[in-house]
C-alpha cells in the first residue's frame, strides 16, 4: 500500500453510513473497519483531495499508472439515486481505517463521546490521507480516515418512514374502528 504522506482536511460534507465509534465488518475483506460515506456539494473545492490522490498514484506506479484505476471521488449520479436520493448531483467518497477509531470532535474541538451525536445526515469535515492499492485484480486509490469534526446537525438520512406516519391511521382505536360494511366497501 503506497500512502500519501500528506494529510488534508476535507470541505464540509453530509455524513452517511457512519461507523466511526464501533467498527463494522467489511464483507469483501472480512476485516473490521471504521468508515464513513462523505456526500459533498459539487461546488466544493477538491484541489487538496485531488493532490493526495495524485501523490498516492505517483508513489505506487510512478508516472505510468495502469488504466482503469478506481478513484475515491465519484459522481453521485452514477450510483443508485432512487435508493440514495441524497447522492443526486453530489460528489461521493468513502473513507476508512482498520487501525483504531478516528478521533471525533465538535465544532469547538471538544471530543464527542456519545455516538448518537454523530449520525447519517449531520455535517462534518474529515482529515484524510490517500493510499493506492493493487489487490485481487482491483487497482485504485482510497481515502484513509484519520479524524472527524462535526460541524452542525442536519436532517437525519433514513429510508425508513417515521413511526407516526406508518401508524397515523391507528392513532385512536375508537376513532378508527371500521365496521364490517365499511370493510366490505373497501375490499369490494
Amino acid at each position: 500500500m503506497a500512502n500519501s504522506s500528506v494529510k488534508v482536511i476535507t470541505p464540509v460534507f453530509r455524513a452517511s453510513f457512519v461507523n466511526v465509534f464501533t467498527p463494522r465488518k467489511n464483507e469483501q475483506s472480512g476485516k473490521e473497519e471504521y468508515s464513513i460515506k462523505m456526500i459533498f456539494e459539487k461546488t466544493e473545492d477538491f484541489t487538496e483531495l485531488k493532490k493526495i490522490i495524485q501523490e498516492a498514484i505517483r508513489n505506487k506506479w510512478g508516472t505510468n499508472p495502469p488504466k482503469g484505476l478506481k478513484l475515491p471521488l465519484k459522481d453521485g449520479n452514477a450510483g443508485d439515486t432512487e435508493k440514495y436520493p441524497e447522492d443526486k448531483d453530489m460528489i461521493i467518497a468513502n473513507a476508512k481505517t482498520l487501525i483504531a477509531p478516528p478521533g471525533v470532535v465538535n465544532a469547538q474541538c471538544q471530543p464527542i463521546i456519545d455516538p448518537k451525536e454523530v449520525y447519517s445526515g449531520c455535517y462534518m469535515r474529515a482529515s484524510l490521507t490517500a493510499y493506492a492499492y493493487d489487490k485481487g485484480g482491483g487497482k485504485g486509490v482510497a481515502f484513509g480516515l484519520q479524524n472527524l469534526m462535526k460541524v452542525r446537525d442536519g436532517e437525519p438520512l433514513s429510508s425508513r418512514a417515521a413511526a407516526e406516519d406508518d401508524f397515523a391511521a391507528f392513532a385512536s382505536a375508537a376513532e378508527n374502528t371500521a365496521t364490517t360494511s365499511e370493510i366490505d366497501d373497501i375490499l369490494g
